[in-house]
């Protein structure tokens, strides 16, 4: 089976399972608690809550204490309290809508609709940039931690973006990236400019020395650090040592983009959609499910 294939079935394994499962308010907290997305203990008079049926609870459970009787949130000291008038079988959809790359927030509000979920635009859109800001987090925790190496292809992009609340015009930013070709990894970093000493301090920070690094020739690569090899690829020449691959993400971002906000990115969101198409390659690349990459950044990084 190829890639292409897998990735597919993965796709559909990962969709049909999280259609069963948000059907019913039991099941859903039963595998929020095993993948450690809610509590699975609740302390009261100095003993374990036993978690029972509770018709008043949006989510059909409740902790209750066997001694003085007190009753808990299923969802209180996590993240999940943001939105309390969600139930959590459609916050559970949501996020697997979110993880579709087809599901934009609009096409996810849609959905519910036709399932005669009646959930308003804005909420879908801030559940939506809840999970972005956890993604942009543990790209730069964690993911970012561990240096590309090997041939690395490096690139720069200027993007444009509408100004955030209150202002008005167009700004543009520019975006450095860095792509191993062995993995076809991807690094992507908003910089103020793109002189040498922004592009060393990124090389110097996330490519492990003795690499071969090529580029297009600009002037801010003339610079490149001594512990590093670099291939200068003219684009009128036939050369098998070329920057296409990190260009065409170039590409893949602004489709992404436009994909998410038909009107335009505004400031305030591009550095999250540039991490989450990120993250998406690297699911793609390595041919992850759904549990295997963003439930663990939900964990770690969203409650």
């Amino acid at each position: 089976m190829d890639g292409t294939n897998r990735a597919a079935l993965l796709f559909q394994q990962d969709a049909n399972f999280f259609l069963q499962l948000t059907t019913n308010h039991q099941r859903t907290v039963t595998w929020l608690r095993e993948q450690r997305l809610l509590p699975s203990e609740r302390v009261c008079c100095g003993d374990n809550c036993v978690l029972g049926v509770n018709a008043r609870s949006i989510d059909g459970q409740m902790f209750r204490c066997s001694h003085c009787g007190a009753k808990y949130n299923i969802r209180e000291g996590t993240r999940w309290e943001r939105f309390r008038r969600i139930p959590l079988i459609v916050l559970t959809r949501l996020i697997f809508y979110f993880f579709a790359n087809e599901y934009s927030a609009r096409r996810a509000h849609t959905a519910l609709r036709t399932i005669h979920i009646g959930l308003s635009y804005a909420t879908v859109k801030r559940v939506f940039s809840n999970v972005r800001e956890a993604i942009s987090r543990y790209m730069v925790e964690d993911l970012y931690e561990t240096p590309l190496r090997g041939r690395i292809q490096i690139d720069e992009a200027l993007f444009t973006h509408r100004a955030g609340t209150g202002r008005r015009g167009l700004r543009q930013v520019w975006v450095v990236g860095l792509l191993e070709e062995r993995t076809s990894e991807a690094f992507c970093f908003i910089v103020q400019n793109r002189n040498s000493g922004t592009i060393n301090r990124l090389i110097m920070n996330y490519i492990i020395a003795g690499s071969l690094i090529i580029h297009d020739g600009w002037g801010g690569y003339r610079r490149i650090p001594r512990a590093y090899r670099h291939h200068r690829y003219l684009h009128d020449r036939d050369d098998p040592n070329n920057t296409s691959r990190v260009e065409g993400l170039w590409g893949e971002l602004r489709a992404f983009i436009r994909n998410i906000y038909s009107g335009g990115v505004v400031e305030g969101n591009i550095r999250t959609v540039i991490q989450e198409l990120v993250l998406r390659r690297r699911c793609r690349a390595r041919m992850l499910s759904f549990t295997e990459e963003l439930v663990p950044i939900l964990h770690n990084y969203w409650l």
